[in-house]
């Protein structure tokens, strides 16, 4: 059977042979090729671009989260009292075992992350006892600009887990 005939291989017409036989994909079959691939690229872009939005909340509502948990367990360790401190209107948060001017802002894991709304018995401070306990339980509400929210729970014990609601 020849190389290029039709009755044999159906990949024979891309495989090399003899002159004058088609050798490849013809410009015109690159350009389509190139066009489907830039079409999927497009209907995938949305769906990426949220997926990176919202990784950022979780990337930020699980740091907070185990700052929570460092703190829970140095106050235990140390046998001294620690704090997580919340501005929400500068969009940031400290802890008591970090300088007084060194500040974490939720805004530095992605530029739409905000801090919605701190509610620990009507202040922003989370104090952690020697025992690793909370002076008061409460929330942490993290948002992002496409409306997705992270709430952070902490209970008198010092646990503390997170809800996502993802738009």
């Amino acid at each position: 059977m020849q190389k290029g005939s039709a009755h044999g291989n159906p990949w024979a017409k891309w495989l090399p042979g003899k002159r004058g036989e088609n050798r490849g994909l013809t410009v015109t079959e690159l350009i389509i090729i190139l066009a489907l691939i830039a079409v999927v690229g497009l209907i995938a872009m949305p769906s990426f671009n949220r997926m990176t939005v919202n990784g950022n909340l979780r990337s930020t509502a699980r740091d907070i989260q185990g700052r929570i948990a460092y703190l829970k367990e140095r106050a235990m360790a140390d046998n001294t009292r620690y704090t997580l401190i919340f501005d929400k209107d500068n969009n940031r948060y400290r802890s008591s075992d970090m300088k007084v001017d060194e500040w974490k802002h939720a805004s530095s894991f992605g530029q739409s992350i905000r801090i919605a709304s701190v509610n620990f018995g009507g202040g922003f401070t989370v104090a952690f006892e020697t025992r690793g306990t909370l002076a008061q339980g409460g929330n942490i509400v993290l948002s992002n600009g496409r409306g997705s929210t992270a709430t952070i729970t902490c209970n008198l014990s010092g646990r503390s887990y997170v809800q996502f609601r993802m738009k």
